[in-house]
């Protein structure tokens, strides 16, 4: 919840900036290129498939229950690094379907005395995975509360890529499709005396 609360505004003015003419915006969109995030999950994946495929990759050995209960699913990367890395994520739903995407990095040895395995040394790593996975025209922003902020927007998907904190590289995959929608929806059922909070 903290993260959202610290990143949504912050997401939705990146949005209001591309406007509606942004690429994958239009709903008569062909968005199935645009949909893949990882380990065979895909925004607008249903909720139910979303768990079953959790349990189908825990059989396999691949993830596993992270730190926090059933809303926490950790995946470690053995070989991706040059150190073992934590990669942990759980969707956000809407309409029981995936809408966004949170995932945190951190290297399994990090502490606070190990400087080598921080947050800072480990972004410029992950966001080099990214460009091989998801394509090299990441955009860098400087934002005054997260500072450096890489993102890309494929049609539908938006991927921010950010610091956290000392420890976890934070990602965030959205789908803009829904995300204007629900913007939509909330500028027309907003009270006409709100003031955004600051």
């Amino acid at each position: 919840m903290y993260i959202k609360n610290l990143i949504l505004p912050f997401l939705i003015l990146l949005v209001l900036g591309q406007g509606c003419s942004s690429p994958g915006i239009g709903v008569d969109e062909d968005y199935n290129s645009s949909d893949s995030l990882f380990l065979g999950m895909y925004l607008g994946m249903g909720q139910q498939d979303f768990f079953e495929l959790c349990t189908e990759l825990n059989k396999q050995e691949l993830i596993t229950q992270g730190p926090g209960g059933n809303t926490n699913v950790e995946h470690r990367m053995t070989d991706e690094f040059d150190s073992e890395v934590s990669m942990r994520f759980f969707p956000t739903f809407i309409e029981n379907k995936v809408f966004e995407m949170p995932v945190t990095y951190s290297y399994i040895a990090w502490a606070p005395w190990n400087k080598q395995y921080w947050a800072d040394s480990l972004l410029e790593k992950v966001l080099d995975k990214y460009k091989i996975w998801y394509g090299d025209d990441f955009k860098l922003i400087n934002h005054p509360d997260q500072g450096k902020v890489y993102y890309k927007i494929d049609r539908k998907r938006r991927i921010n890529l950010f610091i956290r904190d000392e420890q976890f590289v934070q990602a965030v995959f959205t789908d803009l499709k829904v995300e204007k929608k629900l913007r939509e929806e909330f500028e027309k059922n907003k009270p006409s005396n709100y003031e955004p909070s600051n």
